[in-house]
C-alpha cells in the first residue's frame, strides 16, 4: 500500500469498489494490492499494483513508512508494508482502472470518511511525522492584472455545464420568486 502525499500535505485516497469478494469494499483506502509468485519485492509489487489500478499515476520515489497489520476477506491477519511516496497530479487526470475515484484529503477531513481500518490513525502519525513541505494557501486571490478582460472582480458566478451522451444539456428552471430571472430556464449558477 501507498500513501502519497502533495506538497501541501494532503493524502490521496482511493475509494474502493462496492463489491462483494474485494478487501474493504466500498471504504476510502491507500492504493495497492498482494504480492504475486512474479513480483521480486514489496516494492515492485506495489509498482505493478500501482501501474493496474491507476495507469499514469508515476511515483518516482517510494519509502518504507510503516508495518501494519489487516485483516484479509478470508478473516486472516495480513502483515501490510506502508509505502510513502509524493506526487503532486491532478486525481483526475488519473485513467483509474479499479475503484470509484481518487481524491486528496487533509487529515482533518478523515473524520467524515469512511475509512479502511487503522488509515485515519496512520495518517495522522505520518502528517505529525512528516509535516507538509507548503502550507494550503489561505486564500485565493485575483489581481486585477490575472483577471480575463471584462471581468467585475466584486461579482461572483458560477455556471455548471452538464451534458450528457446524447448531448442533452441540463437546465434548471429557476423558482417563480427568484430576484433574477424567475421562471426561466438556465444553466445552474450561484452568483
Amino acid at each position: 500500500m501507498v500513501g502519497k502525499t502533495d506538497d501541501l500535505g494532503r493524502y490521496l485516497l482511493h475509494l474502493r469498489d462496492q463489491r462483494e469478494g474485494i478487501w474493504e469494499p466500498g471504504v476510502f483506502a491507500l492504493l495497492g494490492g498482494g504480492r504475486e509468485t512474479g513480483d521480486p519485492c514489496l516494492e515492485a509489487t506495489l509498482r505493478r499494483e500501482l501501474a493496474e489500478e491507476a495507469p499514469g499515476l508515476k511515483v518516482p520515489h517510494l519509502t518504507p513508512y510503516a508495518m501494519e497489520e489487516a485483516t484479509s476477506v478470508d478473516g486472516l491477519a495480513v502483515p501490510i508494508q506502508v509505502y510513502a511516496g509524493r506526487w503532486n497530479g491532478d486525481p483526475d487526470t488519473v485513467d483509474l482502472q479499479e475503484g470509484v475515484l481518487l481524491r486528496w484529503f487533509t487529515p482533518d477531513m478523515l473524520d467524515r470518511l469512511r475509512l479502511s481500518p487503522g488509515l485515519g490513525d496512520l495518517v495522522r502519525r505520518h502528517a505529525t511525522e512528516h509535516p507538509a513541505a507548503k502550507g494550503p494557501p489561505d486564500t485565493i486571490h485575483l489581481s486585477r492584472d490575472e483577471a480575463p478582460a471584462g471581468t467585475e472582480l466584486h461579482i461572483v458566478g458560477v455556471h455548471l455545464y452538464l451534458q450528457d451522451e446524447h448531448d442533452r444539456i441540463l437546465l434548471g428552471l429557476r423558482h417563480p420568486n427568484s430576484k433574477y430571472a424567475p421562471n426561466e430556464w438556465h444553466f445552474l449558477a450561484v452568483h
